[in-house]
């Protein structure tokens, strides 16, 4: 798996938007090797919209943010909560430098 590479300012924040298939009971999880550096939260932006079309999936974004000066890898899967073992259908890796 390839990875991105990212680099961020500690105290700044970069948004990763994951394709969604929540109707289909996918969703994305994380795993970062160094939390010193970083933080990864998910984020809600469909709680500000109004709107949501019936039966459509929404993308998943998360929040980098950079927490001290360090390098950290984040491996995104998109699975299904119940499927834990094999191979996710879906995968992301970013490779993100703190400066």
């Amino acid at each position: 798996m390839e990875s991105e590479i990212k680099e961020i300012k500690v105290g700044t924040s970069l948004p990763v938007i994951l394709p969604g298939l929540g109707t289909a009971g996918f969703q994305w999880f994380f795993q970062v090797d160094d939390t010193s550096c970083i933080a990864v939260k998910p984020y809600d932006y469909t709680v500000d919209t109004m709107f949501r079309d019936a039966g459509t999936s929404n993308d998943e974004v998360f929040m980098i943010t950079g927490k001290a000066p360090g390098k950290a890898i984040v491996v995104f899967e998109q699975r299904r909560i119940w499927e834990k073992e094999g191979a996710a259908i879906n995968t992301k890796k970013l490779d993100i430098t703190v400066m």
